[in-house]
């Protein structure tokens, strides 16, 4: 395995955040992943940038939503997080976010969800969905044209946005980047990668007893009505233990006849969306996603 300088980089940066004084592991893990955010770059600009708590009758959903223009009616990406179900908020994900909004030319709403142990599956994904649902519904009023609406998250997010898509028929596309499809664990690369680097067999297996005693359930693979998903890019990194079982979603989605573009991203590690300050290709992925939806709602 040939670690390129500035995936080193980014690894050196994250051996040198220290959480110790934090004796909870869980929130120790969380700020942990929140100190993580200058590996994105620095913080761009964006026409507008509103923050938005949606009111349920039963819990109360943050957004954040990014306007690149004054343009009247855009295209729209509902945005979930990634963080392993149980770390990671609208403040982790912000500064890729914005770049991504400026590149693509979209309105970007970033979830908010509510995260595991403490509210398990199918908590989160319940936020996700009626996020949404209120997104399209509120269209008009925050002018997004409702018939093109896309998904879209990394990590547990994409596990998420895959989700959102198959339980919603408005969707037109979903941008799934490195998402958890598998909960066996068992694909060759959670072997080739069982020690890292960035996600372990280790804590794999943690995030998935912190989400949800149900795993097949949750577990997108484990799905065997793929046919309604819409068209799909799926973003994958040679070195990450997920590898594998993405690729495996892929066919599975291709079996339904589901039109899916993947893109391998090779020498790079999990969670490089978040790294574009450090690594090139955090920022290729982000330029790529944006050439994808501008293909797909423009």
């Amino acid at each position: 395995m040939e670690i390129l300088p500035q995936v080193q980089e980014a690894l050196a940066y994250m051996d040198a955040v220290r959480v110790t004084h934090i004796a909870d592991r869980l929130q120790a893990s969380r700020e942990f992943y929140e100190r993580l955010v200058p590996l994105a770059g620095d913080e761009e600009a964006v026409f507008s940038v509103e923050n938005r708590t949606l009111d349920f009758t039963d819990r109360k959903i943050n957004i954040r939503i990014y306007r690149p223009s004054g343009e009247k009616t855009l295209p729209a990406v509902m945005y979930f997080h990634g963080g392993g179900f149980f770390k990671g908020s609208l403040d982790s994900h912000d500064r890729p976010l914005r770049q991504l909004a400026n590149l693509s030319g979209m309105v970007i709403i970033s979830v908010d969800y509510r995260l595991a142990p403490e509210y398990p599956f199918p908590n989160g994904l319940h936020d996700c969905i009626d996020a949404t649902r209120w997104t399209i519904g509120h269209a008009t009023e925050l002018g997004i044209d409702h018939h093109r609406i896309a998904v879209a998250g990394d990590s547990a997010g994409g596990t998420l946005a895959t989700a959102v898509a198959g339980e919603l028929s408005d969707i037109v596309c979903q941008v799934l980047i490195y998402p958890a499809t598998d909960s066996s664990l068992t694909t060759p690369s959670w072997s080739t990668f069982a020690e890292g680097p960035i996600v372990t067999l280790k804590s794999g297996i943690e995030l998935w007893n912190y989400y949800t005693d149900d795993k097949i359930k949750a577990a997108p693979i484990y799905n065997n009505d793929l046919s309604g998903m819409p068209d799909t890019f799926m973003i994958a990194a040679e070195y990450d233990p997920l590898r594998d079982e993405i690729m495996n979603y892929a066919q599975k989605l291709r079996q339904a006849n589901v039109e899916v573009t993947e893109k391998l991203y090779p020498k790079m590690i999990h969670g490089f969306f978040q790294m574009g300050g450090v690594i090139d290709q955090g920022k290729e992925v982000i330029v790529a996603i944006s050439a994808y939806l501008r293909n797909k709602l423009v």
